[in-house]
């Protein structure tokens, strides 16, 4: 029986097309624009093998690279997470070294703050990190597919030639090529396997990430929350509502900033509100804390609600009011104390009024408001 070459199989089709697109120097002995004989299929067919090795190879390369990018994003996702994580610890190390000081609890927030944008930025590398793993995967199911492809085209090649002698040492070599292709497509399955498997994983990395980042967000704002609530008790008389003394004072200043800096006119009014002490020895304390709400109140009731008012101590006050004139003042305290007289149980108040002057602090208005209280007498 003579053999007369393979029947021509369309699978066979992208390697006949490369080789007829080779020059004619180049194209393998007995083949006829790329067809083969007889006599020179097997050069055909290892060309084609060696042409299609090599493109595998290159894919190869190819998912070798983009693997290697995916490995060095998580890996800086990672060194991210690791910074964060480190600031955050940095973070409530100084709370707690400081006792909740207002300032550091500042500086520690910011920290949380920066920390979770890192976690941010992270999660969203870690999403790009998985996307990419995909990609390589599907690209490596591709390239299986593509080895199984060329195996398979091998197989049939043999089965055609099998039994022919001469040809018997390139069948065996091709046959053998053909084996080791399904061993990589084999593990190219393998290796897209895992690298779905990390992108899941990378996945759910991500969304913890962003429950973490967004429970920062959350715990951030109650910690500033917190700080607002409690800085405003530390700055606020409880028993009145006035501002405690040390804000108080601290806001005077600002004030007569700000008027130096505007049209300069700035009136306090120092007041002593009268029989306190009377009131405690006589009816109690209670007595006494109740005279001074009221007093208080009277006064807000006829001030503006930005006009500062400050508990210096026991029944004395101070009252800073901008782009004003001594004689508004004095109006303002005449109608407060109408009020006050005119109630079942009256009260009296005593205010002292002074102008900030050119050369004046808050030390020598609040002094020199004091030594006018004589001259206004509730009484």
């Amino acid at each position: 029986m003579v053999w007369r070459g393979p029947r021509r199989d369309p699978a066979r089709a992208p390697l006949e097309a490369h080789v007829a697109s080779r020059p004619p120097g180049e194209r393998p002995a007995g083949s006829e624009n790329g067809a083969t004989g007889a006599k020179g299929d097997g050069v055909a067919a290892s060309s084609a093998s060696a042409v299609d090795e090599q493109t595998l190879a290159d894919t190869d390369q190819t998912l070798a690279d983009g693997e290697q990018t995916a490995s060095d994003t998580e890996q800086s996702a990672s060194d991210r997470d690791q910074v964060a994580s480190d600031k955050d610890q940095a973070a409530s190390d100084r709370l707690l070294s400081r006792g909740g000081d207002p300032a550091d609890h500042d500086a520690s927030r910011d920290v949380r703050d920066r920390s979770t944008n890192i976690r941010q930025h992270s999660a969203q590398e870690r999403v790009e990190a998985a996307a990419s793993r995909d990609a390589t995967a599907r690209a490596r199911d591709l390239a299986a597919a593509e080895r199984d492809r060329a195996a398979a085209l091998w197989d049939r090649e043999l089965a055609t030639r099998e039994g022919v002698g001469p040809q018997a040492p390139k069948l065996k070599a091709i046959l053998l090529r053909a084996v080791e292709s399904r061993r990589a497509a084999a593990s190219d399955r393998a290796i897209a396997a895992d690298a779905r498997t990390r992108a899941a994983a990378d996945r759910d990395q991500a969304a913890r990430d962003r429950d973490q980042a967004a429970r920062d967000r959350m715990q951030s704002e109650l910690d500033r929350r917190a700080l607002a609530e409690q800085l405003a008790i530390a700055e606020t008389d409880q028993l009145t509502g006035a501002r405690a003394r040390a804000a108080g004072l601290a806001e005077l200043d600002h004030e007569l900033a700000r008027a130096r800096r505007t049209n300069g006119r700035l009136v306090v009014g120092y007041v002593d509100v009268v029989g306190l002490k009377a009131v405690n020895d006589g009816a109690g304390h209670a007595a006494g804390d109740l005279l001074l709400r009221r007093a208080i109140q009277a006064i807000r009731a006829h001030l503006r609600s930005y006009d500062l008012i400050v508990r210096i101590g026991g029944d004395e006050f101070l009252c800073a009011l901008s782009d004003a004139t001594p004689h508004i003042l004095e109006q303002r305290f005449a109608a407060i104390q109408a009020e006050l007289s005119s109630e079942p149980d009256p009260c009296a108040i005593r205010v002292g009024i002074a102008a900030l002057m050119d050369d004046d602090t808050a030390a020598d208005l609040i002094k020199r408001a004091d030594a006018q209280l004589p001259l206004y007498s509730g009484r």
